[in-house]
């Protein structure tokens, strides 16, 4: 199951009890089941092929 902590739209907020959803723009938690906005992060390997191509 996805999680809001593995979306690329979480963001983390060190003054806030709760983290920040830039899809509806509302509190949340990474433990949180991802909602239908979810973009999952791309990985190392991901960014790494991509550099690559851009060469």
């Amino acid at each position: 199951m996805n999680k809001c902590g593995q979306c690329r739209q979480f963001t983390r907020t060190a003054d806030n009890l709760k983290d920040l959803c830039g899809a509806w723009e509302q509190p949340t938690l990474a433990t949180r089941a991802a909602c239908e906005f979810f973009q999952p992060k791309s990985t190392f390997r991901q960014r790494e092929k991509a550099a690559s191509h851009a060469e």
